[in-house]
């Protein structure tokens, strides 16, 4: 049984502790930010009109007997607070007022709006708090596939070397880790690996070319992709992510081929991003991406029998008459194997005949 206690704390004092360092609303358990302004603007109105809203749950932290304070965490109620503070902070207005336009009085009733909180007596490193923050999603807003991933598998090697690809890890994250920033069950040599790697190539490729939306990214739709890749390239096509779950548990203590997989990664994302294509071309999209860096992969070891102009030229070609097949398998059950190995086939065949 866990302890905890419900209390009721004034709107002002819940984002002074946010300002002041007191509760971190982002640490390492948390999705990104997902709220649109539609969201934040409905919700804050709310707020104005002294409607209630569901309880936002802390884990208490540790104590630190030489301060004599505490640094807490939000374990549900990050989007809702953030809305809070982003209107006060004048980013955007609620009926044609911002925060600056209400009169003295309603920015009082505001800051001293009552904020239920549950306090749970748990540490912030407590992996009971992860499994709190995953319980408490499962209902109508509920994390995506990927987003429980990376909140289950947050110390899986394998998922550390995919989230580094993908620019989703802090990886100068101080060895103390007073932010909570980063999972701290993460082990330490892993951030010191990690800032050796280069890897500024893939990152450019993935989050770079408009593949992916800010909200796709936000929630972490690439950071799946990546996976993807990965575990393609490690074995074979698969339907959707079931070699990806299997990878995640076999590689979750020891990935023995990191700096291989990131190696072939980067090399292969520096001779695509070399190719030059168009801003707007059809292979920066997710399917084709994922298909092109594949079949690129497979090749980067006799990448200098490729001749690269005339990779371009027949990528561009190809482009301007697709096949209703290979069009179909790009656009519908993109994530299925027999669509995965159709595009290969076709890329692949592009590859040959560019030698």
């Amino acid at each position: 049984m866990i302890d905890y206690r419900v209390r009721s704390v004034s709107l002002l004092n819940l984002v002074n502790d946010v300002k002041k360092g007191r509760l971190i609303p982002d640490a390492y358990f948390q999705r990104n930010l997902v709220w649109r302004d539609i969201h934040n603007k409905d919700f804050i109105k709310t707020i104005l009109l002294g409607y209630p809203f569901p309880q936002i749950f802390v884990s208490k932290g540790k104590i630190d007997v030489a301060t004599m304070s505490t640094v807490s965490c939000i374990v549900d109620g990050q989007q809702r607070t953030n809305a809070i503070i982003k209107f006060i902070d004048n980013d955007f207005e609620v009926d044609g007022k911002y925060y600056n336009d209400l009169r003295e009085n309603e920015k009082s009733d505001f800051l001293k709006y009552e904020v239920a909180v549950i306090e749970l007596d748990l540490e912030n490193d407590d992996p009971k708090v992860q499994e709190i923050f995953q319980r408490i999603n499962r209902t109508s807003n509920s994390l995506t596939t990927i987003e429980k991933m990376a909140s289950e598998y947050s110390t899986s090697e394998y998922m550390l070397v995919a989230k580094l690809l993908a620019n989703q890890i802090d990886i100068n994250t101080s060895s103390d880790n007073d932010d909570f920033k980063e999972d701290p069950n993460i082990p330490k040599d892993f951030f010191t690996w990690a800032r050796k790697q280069k890897v500024e190539k893939f990152q450019s490729l993935i989050t770079g070319k408009n593949i992916f939306t800010p909200r796709d990214i936000s929630r972490k739709a690439h950071l799946m992709h990546v996976l993807n890749i990965m575990s393609t390239i490690l074995t074979d096509f698969f339907n959707r992510n079931d070699r990806t779950f299997i990878l995640l548990n076999d590689y979750g203590l020891n990935f023995e081929d990191r700096e291989t997989i990131i190696n072939k990664l980067e090399r292969t994302a520096d001779f695509i991003l070399k190719l030059k294509l168009k801003p707007k071309s059809y292979w920066f999209t997710k399917s084709n991406i994922f298909s092109l860096t594949i079949a690129i992969a497979n090749e980067i070891e006799n990448v200098e029998d490729i001749n690269s102009e005339l990779l371009k030229d027949n990528l561009e070609a190809f482009e301007l008459s697709i096949p209703e097949d290979y069009k179909l398998a790009s656009s519908e059950g993109v994530n299925n194997k027999r669509e995965r190995e159709l595009r290969n086939t076709y890329i692949t065949r592009i590859i040959a005949d560019s030698k």
